[in-house]
């Protein structure tokens, strides 16, 4: 054992060596050090601790050896987590990066739970990997991380973050959700076979599936209280044109669904962009899903995962929520007609890119050339 273990520690070292002299010369762009140095410094204490280990190993004291496995085997889930996700940002940073680190950079820093926490970003479908107290890492495809129009969809995968930031007292909030949709799906006689079993483990099903559908019902309304009009167009646009399951999913296909059906999150989206008083955005959003549904000839269905009857509960938990995260919300200034300066939010210059679109689309790509410019060369105000 004491062998396997020394060998083990070793080829560790090696390996955090190797990664420790790649970062140390990298060169980042300045929104990127911080994360750099946090990824650096973490990497040079795992290689003290592995150095612990291996002095450990020297003592001669089998009575230790299962424990010197166990933190053998906790430093290997470190190296492993620092290689497939925190190292790899750094490594493949550029300077294109800097329009999603501004912005991400901003969304960490007017909420407090957030502030000093380092980011990244990455070259993937739209997600984050949030895990305080690490690093968070941010991904979006590579072609939208350089244009103004789908940088507000980072603010719902902030909003991940602030569920993490928050994650007992979201937990039970969510669970308490569960609980009453269990209570409205509870049939109002009971039976005794085959069908009755069937259906009681469907209607588990369901609730199990709330976990995650609240979570992301949760950051859809996060990313629409910070953006605005400019979140729901984002939205809009990136996914309207989704494979027909997101229209309508067979049932077979709805249990532990990691995301509700797109539909549903058009009109739980729609009906807050009327609260906050987003309307024409989230009214041109439903219809145009409508039109897209009519044309696929896709009837709205969500086989009990969904009743009207949930709504009001529903409603309620991401209320409670939204309480518990405090979010920024968006300004009148985000979504007035003004000139963007860099005296203003970047929720405002997202609002101001969308407006620019639709109005003057001949100029809009010069545009926005000059404001990602001077966005990402303007000293930060917030």
């Amino acid at each position: 054992m004491r062998e396997i273990l020394q060998e083990s520690n070793l080829a560790m070292r090696s390996e955090v060596e190797r990664l420790i002299a790649v970062l140390t010369p990298a060169l980042v762009v300045p929104e990127l050090a911080a994360y750099r140095d946090h990824v650096l410094d973490a990497c040079t204490d795992l290689r003290l601790q592995i150095d612990h280990r291996l002095r450990d190993l020297e003592l001669g004291q089998d009575g230790i050896l299962p424990e010197i496995l166990s933190e053998t085997q906790r430093l290997a889930r470190d190296l492993r987590l620092y290689n497939q996700r925190l190292a790899g940002p750094v490594l493949r940073g550029q300077e294109s990066d800097r329009l999603s680190l501004r912005m991400i950079g901003w969304l960490h820093a007017i909420h407090k739970e957030t502030i000093g926490i380092p980011a990244a970003v990455s070259t993937e479908e739209f997600g984050v990997w949030p895990a305080p107290p690490h690093p968070v890492v941010y991904f979006m495809p590579a072609s939208a991380q350089y244009g103004l129009l789908y940088q507000p969809l980072f603010f719902h995968e902030f909003g991940h973050l602030l569920y993490a930031c928050h994650g007992p007292e979201m937990d039970k909030l969510v669970q308490d959700l569960q609980m009453r949709i269990a209570m409205l799906l509870e049939p109002l006689t009971r039976r005794d076979d085959v069908r009755a079993q069937i259906e009681t483990r469907q209607r588990a099903i369901i609730v199990l599936t709330w976990y995650k559908w609240a979570q992301e019902l949760f950051c859809d309304a996060i990313g629409l209280m910070i953006g605005g009009p400019a979140f729901i167009n984002s939205f809009n646009h990136y996914l309207r044109l989704s494979p027909r399951t997101e229209y309508h999913c067979p049932p077979d296909e709805l249990g532990f669904r990691p995301h509700p059906v797109t539909w549903l999150r058009v009109h739980l989206l729609a009906l807050r962009a009327h609260e906050l008083h987003c309307e024409v955005a989230g009214d041109s959003m439903e219809q145009q899903w409508a039109a897209i549904a009519a044309t696929l000839g896709v009837a709205e269905d969500y086989y009990g995962f969904y009743e009207k009857t949930f709504l009001p509960v529903i409603w309620q938990t991401l209320g409670d929520m939204l309480v518990e995260a405090q979010p920024y919300r968006f300004t009148q200034q985000d979504v007035s007609e003004d000139e963007w300066t860099p005296a203003s939010t970047p929720a405002h210059l997202v609002n101001q890119a969308w407006r620019r679109l639709r109005t003057e689309p001949a100029e809009y790509e010069s545009w926005e050339r000059q404001s990602i410019a001077t966005f990402c060369d303007c000293p930060c105000v917030w």
